[in-house]
């Protein structure tokens, strides 16, 4: 190393630094750190480092941060020991690991990234984030990322459902001379927000369009994306000339199309479809009096060589009941065939648009990177690396990846996500390719996938090979849709009514995989009365005469809480025996859709319960002193502290045999309720019976509290069972 001739040294660098860690790379392109061996050693005293960096330099200034972090394992005020540093990279991946007397000082890492035109690009593979989301450069990594997913991705080319033989379509990228007015229309700034930077400058689209046409012999058309256009919704957005945005029928023909997710936000929405305005917008709509974000999708699917886009509430009649519950009812089928969904994540209402650059991401560290000398490059470089400490950028990427996205926020989005093949996901800080197999950022930045929401099981794409019901693949699909239904049920909804149409494509696609009765958010099938055991951390607060949505027994008749299933346990015990359930749908043809009535039929043991202030205790003569009391979950205050309350037992699981052995008995609080309650869908034979309505549920741990020795289904042996009816 000391035999190599170096670029200058900087000023932020000491001598000493500069020929050592640094001459070394930091250790990053040589052997990874394994234990005491890989990476760059060097010993230092106390004293030299505190005067080193006292004099400013920056590695120096580093150590002593990273050693005093590191709650005393290393004592900087010993001036007569030696410091052993030890800098590298972990593993395959570019993590910089820094350690001192073979502790580490971060357990983490930092992220070592790079921009792409610097002489460091070349050695480190990250990439800073992508900031101009919209600039040609940008749209020429997003095509290619596209183009690659739909080349190599198997998952992808399976969820699509690319039929043999598909047309590789090519289109003549060529629109009017005028361009450059239809552009200044479709890009200009929105009047309530005068200070949005625009995402391209003028004329970007005129002058690629006119490279097209100037290359015309060699360049002259150019190739789509590799997809089969597939059958189209109802309605599509002809983006082809955009002087002339219309609306076409597409009467059952195929079309390759982009799908837009987005938030309405609490705007009025003068531009959408109506009866009055439909004949028009399939002449002509005005580019102008659309909000920022649908003509950001426009010139995303302009720029990506796609002629049409579907945006809800341009492609669906908005004033038309019976046109909405018909497009309602295939929203599978539009987000799933559809080549590319983008996902405007960073609007917080439609007029914001999504395309305005972002603002970068500050490292916590920015160092040299002296670049090796080789054959065909003699000259010694040097270039710049940006660390981001690990846990620090995790949690920006945790921030971005739901919670703070505003899309993430809303419960339609989410079907939206899962059912595309591929979507592109404009973040507050970049943006990401998220398909079946993977999420990127596009150009390479760091991105954390721990945080995505879950993907669907390849098997839901497999229609022509059902799985076996009850199989490992089946309950890892079974599994799949509680987890689901839980990132759902964060998320929030505008309309209570529309609780089970927000995710009736999400049901239907499962449904061809399961092979069960959907019943209002639930399946039937043996895994039902586990189902039934999910919970509201903060009881919701709802009076009695809100809106019907769902019978009390689903998850979707609580608004505003976030059910948490516990009914997921390895083996667990039935303490209760379905009988029959069933579900009335609004309409017979949106089976999946809104429900008007149901009900639930158990053959159960039922105790009275006493209720004194919030404690709930079970009264029976199988309880020491008759009674025992449990952890009670209330789906709504109101019903909290009623002394009208029945409990039904439904599951034991067993606890962790590595601890104090336990068995947890869940089940589910109930009320008394009007038979009029199940819309008059009741079998004959539960005529006059007790009609009940769950309002919680609750646990208890049964070795510590049954009378009964051998703590198992027969504890029940001596109470009666009886028909539970719950709507």
């Amino acid at each position: 190393m000391a035999s190599m001739a170096l670029p200058p040294r900087p000023s932020s660098i000491c001598p000493s630094c500069w020929n050592g860690p640094f001459a070394a790379q930091l250790g990053l392109l040589g052997k990874p750190l394994v234990g005491l061996t890989g990476g760059y050693e060097y010993t230092i005293s106390p004293a030299k480092l505190l005067l080193r960096a006292e004099f400013g330099c920056t590695w120096c200034m580093f150590l002593v941060k990273c050693i005093r972090e590191m709650n005393g394992a290393v004592d900087l005020k010993k001036s007569g020991d030696t410091l052993c540093i030890r800098v590298g990279r972990k593993g395959h991946s570019q993590i910089l690991t820094v350690s001192v007397n073979n502790v580490e000082t971060n357990k983490s890492g930092y992220i070592v990234s790079t921009t792409p035109d610097d002489p460091a690009a070349k050695y480190i593979s990250r990439r800073t984030r992508l900031t101009d989301v919209a600039s040609l450069h940008t749209m020429s990594m997003i095509k290619a990322c596209i183009e690659r997913c739909a080349r190599e991705h198997q998952s992808c080319q399976v969820s699509s459902s690319r039929p043999t033989g598909y047309n590789q379509a090519v289109h003549p990228l060529h629109v009017s001379s005028d361009v450059l007015t239809s552009e200044q229309k479709l890009r200009s700034v929105h009047p309530s927000d005068g200070n949005r930077v625009p995402a391209a400058p003028p004329g970007t689209l005129k002058r690629l369009l006119a490279r097209a046409s100037d290359h015309r012999g060699n360049m002259t058309t150019y190739r789509s994306p590799q997809s089969s256009a597939r059958p189209a919704p109802t309605r599509l957005i002809n983006c082809r000339d955009l002087d002339r945005l219309h609306l076409i029928m597409t009467k059952g023909s195929s079309y390759t199309y982009v799908a837009l997710s987005y938030v309405w936000g609490p705007e009025d929405q003068p531009h959408r479809t109506t009866d009055a305005n439909l004949p028009s917008y399939m002449c002509s709509i005005d580019s102008t009096k659309l909000p920022q974000t649908i003509r950001d999708a426009i010139y995303i699917t302009r720029h990506l060589g796609i002629d049409f886009l579907w945006v809800d509430s341009l492609c669906i009649v908005q004033d038309s009941a019976g046109d909405k519950h018909r497009e309602l009812a295939l929203m599978r089928d539009v987000y799933s065939r559809a080549y590319l969904t983008i996902d405007a994540a960073s609007a917080e209402k439609a007029s914001d648009g999504f395309l305005s650059d972002r603002t970068p991401l500050r490292p916590d560290l920015v160092l040299p990177f002296v670049c090796p000398a080789s054959y065909f490059d003699p000259l010694v470089k040097c270039g710049r690396l940006q660390l981001y400490e690990n846990e620090n950028l995790s949690l920006d990427i945790r921030t971005t990846n739901d919670g703070n996205l505003h899309t993430g926020e809303r419960a339609w989005c989410l079907q939206e996500t899962l059912l595309s093949t591929r979507t592109l996901v404009f973040s507050p800080h970049t943006v990401q390719l998220r398909c079946q197999t993977q999420t990127q950022n596009i150009g390479g930045a760091e991105h954390d996938n721990t945080y995505d929401i879950p993907r669907l099981p390849i098997a839901l794409f497999y229609p022509d090979r059902p799985t076996s019901r009850y199989s490992e693949q089946w309950i890892q699909v079974r599994e799949r849709w509680l987890e689901v239904v839980n990132h759902y049920t964060r998320r929030k909804l505008s309309y209570p009514s529309d609780k089970l149409v927000a995710c009736a494509g999400l049901a239907e696609l499962f449904a061809r995989a399961l092979r069960s009765d959907y019943v209002a958010g639930l399946w039937n099938d043996d895994y039902l009365l586990g189902d039934l055991l999910w919970l509201v951390p903060k009881p919701a607060r709802l009076d009695p005469g809100t809106e019907y949505v769902a019978p009390s027994w689903s998850w979707a008749s609580v608004e505003h809480a976030t059910p948490f299933y516990v009914g997921l346990h390895l083996n667990p015990r039935a303490m209760a025996t379905l009988v029959t359930c069933a579900c009335i749908p609004q309409d017979l043809a949106f089976p999946l859709g809104p429900v008007a009535s149901g009900y639930l039929v158990l053959q159960a043991h039922m105790f009275r319960c006493r209720v004194e202030g919030s404690e709930v205790s079970l009264v029976s003569d199988v309880f020491d002193d008759s009674s025992v009391r449990v952890d009670s979950y209330f789906d709504n205050e109101r019903d909290a502290g009623d002394e009208r309350l029945w409990a039904v037992p439904l599951q034991i699981t067993d606890g962790d045999s590595d601890r104090e052995p336990s068995s947890e008995c869940w089940g589910i609080l109930l009320h008394l309720s009007s038979p009029a309650a199940a819309g008059g869908v009741l079998r004959a034979e539960y005529h006059g019976l007790k009609v009940l309505r769950r309002v919680g549920c609750f646990v208890f741990d049964g070795k510590k509290k049954a009378r009964v020795l051998g703590w198992d289904n027969d504890w029940l042996c001596g109470t009666a069972t009886s028909n539970v009816i719950i709507v």
